[in-house]
């Protein structure tokens, strides 16, 4: 099997409430979070997994207190990779926060659910601002359902909670199986404190359309992966692991 190294590349850290990102736990915390996207170097196709965002974005228009790292392009130009170089953008959630800059990717076919497309596309009203449809209308989209190999060395794995059709991303490398959460998640969500870990394995993550999804899909995703990279864990800042 082909093997991967999954470059971090951070566009963005933004500060929240903590107990956005751990149910029901550390409110009043504020945290830092960072956006990234990740770029899959290999001998297959060129994979970036999620499009990102930026500042201004999240500042002016979410109200989010927000500052940029890089821009998509100086991030990926770090690998010899322009946007318009990438083949396949693996779109873990179809959130404003993972697909704002695909623009970018202009020769890209972007794989996402068909679940979540179709959330995305007609959201329930309680979910609908994280849905800017600007984003993602013009995207040259390949729809998927359920568990799917991308090609050698790369899958995805059906994990819903967090949105009605989220995906991770299972890349092997060197190193193990490296899976890339698709849920708003840091470290903290599989590593939780040694008081919390008496009862619970995992932490779900804050912002959820189904607690039970939620926990299984991170359970699942701690069970299966050797390295789990949580979504916007800031210390993978600038790390390659692979």
């Amino acid at each position: 099997m082909a093997n991967y190294i999954v470059h971090a590349i951070a566009l963005a850290e933004t500060v929240l409430d903590k107990s956005a990102l751990t149910y029901r736990r550390s409110f009043g915390q504020p945290y830092t979070q960072l956006s990234y996207i990740w770029y899959l170097e290999g001998p297959g196709p060129k994979i970036v997994v999620d499009a990102g965002v930026d500042s201004e974005y999240l500042a002016k228009v979410r109200g989010i207190p927000s500052t940029d790292i890089q821009s998509v392009g100086a991030g990926l130009e770090k690998f010899g990779v322009k946007p318009e170089d990438i083949d396949l953008v693996i779109i873990t959630h179809l959130h404003h926060d993972h697909v704002a800059q695909g623009s970018q990717f202009k020769n890209a076919k972007f794989i996402v659910q068909q679940a979540e497309l179709d959330g995305a596309t007609n959201p329930h009203p309680t979910v609908a601002p994280q849905y800017p449809k600007h984003f993602f209308s013009g995207l040259n989209f390949e729809t998927i359902s359920g568990d799917v190999e991308i090609c050698d060395g790369v899958s995805v794995i059906s994990t819903p909670g967090h949105t009605v059709g989220g995906q991770s991303v299972v890349v092997n490398t060197v190193k193990g199986k490296v899976i890339i959460c698709g849920l708003c998640t840091i470290q903290e969500n599989f590593e939780p404190p040694e008081s919390v870990r008496k009862t619970t394995p995992v932490i779900p993550c804050g912002v959820f359309v189904n607690l039970f999804d939620t926990y299984d899909s991170l359970v699942r995703i701690k069970d299966s992966a050797d390295i789990v990279l949580a979504l916007h864990e800031p210390k993978f800042r600038d790390t390659a692991i692979g």
